[in-house]
């Protein structure tokens, strides 16, 4: 008899947070035997162990569910034909990905303040400490001397997670968060908010409406999470959907509320934080452009699935890769054949095939892309390089602009489609 240790994290593949009281269950393959169901804790972590009498080793595959309102949820499966772990050791390790819709837990840093102050914490998982406040850009920099980071002076767009913590002395029992263009008109933040909840003593998820609500005649009021509970995002505190805001710096504030002999008043007890108690974003919902505009040989234009002679002169590419907003992060324009074989070197000439936004940062923190020409030249691509095959001109570029995870207009794509003889 032998005894087999499983240790594992269970974290979201869409925005790395782990997945907390999961189910776990370990299904063997190829054998008749046992294996206990385990579960995931508050971060993701879980362990389970199991004997095995069978001659060789086992081979198992993982299934996770997570309980959700009494129902309950598959939120991972392995398929035996293509995921099984063969013949695994006394002990194995596993990060397990979910890629499918699943209750994550967001653990703010720290905790709430032990005072009465108010803090915005973070932008999904962009911390407020990261977010420049005279500008709203996230991860700022704009050293002009090399190396820089492509993913640096960050707009955010679509809906984000806007998360704070009430101080501990606080008498705050409602909010409303409010957003402003110019810091003089203010308008409530008025999208539905939920915020989920694990029931301990019943083993499932409870989902929770945390606004808006009209108290009293006061609308957009948000009601505090209960922070005795374990929330899946104990600092939430609203859901700003920014396609309805308008695109450029936006400012965010917070203003606590109570209930008093069947009114709602503004909270006693409230400071708001120097620094971080207003909470500034600069907001970008603009698409980019993402066009082959010409495909010429020597100088004629090629079209779609056109046959071309390239035992001389040189296919021209024109291309457009911009951002009118000025968040652009990377363009590349590359050159398939066969079976996804790049062809290389390549173009940087007349300009450049590929680029990002690292070389171009400045005090601006702006990179609106533009228009390209590169060219492929028979003499200088031969027939090893660029052998005689059906080929595919493939432009592709992302935005900078992020939802507090990760990327939310990235992988735009053209594609012109020929093929050359020599």
């Amino acid at each position: 008899m032998g005894t087999y240790v499983i240790q594992g994290k269970v974290k979201s593949k869409r925005n790395g947070l782990p997945v907390p009281y999961a189910n776990i269950e370990v299904i063997p393959v190829g054998a008749d035997y046992t294996v206990p169901n385990g579960s995931s804790n508050v971060n993701g972590d879980f362990e389970i162990s199991f004997d095995f009498t069978l001659p060789g080793r086992p081979s198992i595959i993982f299934r996770i569910s997570q309980n959700v309102g009494s129902v309950i949820r598959y939120i991972y499966n392995e398929n035996p034909s293509e995921d099984t772990r063969f013949n695994i050791g006394d002990v194995l390790h596993v990060d397990i990905n979910v890629e499918e819709d699943c209750l994550t837990y967001n653990p703010p840093a720290g905790g709430a303040p032990y005072n009465e102050l108010f803090v915005f914490t973070r932008v999904g998982v962009i911390a407020t400490a990261d977010i420049d406040q005279s500008d709203g850009y996230a991860y700022s920099d704009i050293n002009p001397v090399a190396p820089n980071s492509l993913d640096s002076n960050v707009p955010f767009g679509r809906t984000l997670d806007i998360a704070g913590w009430f101080g501990m002395f606080c008498d705050v029992e409602y909010y409303t968060v409010q957003y402003s263009i110019d810091g003089i008109a203010w308008q409530d933040i008025s999208d539905p908010l939920y915020n989920n909840w694990y029931d301990v003593a019943k083993g499932h998820w409870v989902t929770e409406s945390m606004g808006p609500m009209t108290l009293a005649g006061v609308p957009n009021l948000y009601k505090l999470p209960n922070r005795s509970l374990p929330w899946t995002f104990p600092d939430l505190l609203t859901q700003l959907d920014t396609t309805k805001v308008q695109n450029g710096l936006i400012t965010l504030r917070i203003l606590g509320k109570k209930m008093l002999s069947g009114s709602i008043v503004p909270a006693a007890y409230l400071t708001i934080d120097p620094s971080y108690g207003t909470l500034k974003l600069q907001i970008d919902n603009t698409l980019p452009k993402c066009e082959i505009t010409d495909v010429l040989h020597n100088g004629a234009q090629v079209k779609e699935c056109t046959i071309i002679d390239f035992s001389s002169g040189t296919i021209t590419v024109n291309f457009e890769a911009s951002d009118d907003a000025g968040h652009l992060g990377q363009y590349f324009l590359n050159v398939y054949y066969g079976r996804n074989h790049i062809v290389v070197p390549t173009p940087i000439l007349p300009m450049k095939a590929v680029d990002d936004y690292s070389k171009h940062i400045d005090a601006t923190k702006k990179w609106v892309g533009g228009t390209y020409t590169i060219e492929y030249k028979a003499s200088e691509y031969d027939s090893i390089e660029m052998p005689p095959c059906a080929y595919q001109f493939r432009l592709r570029l992302d935005k900078r602009t992020r939802n507090g995870y990760g990327l939310v207009y990235w992988g735009y794509e053209d594609n012109v489609n020929i093929t050359i003889l020599r």
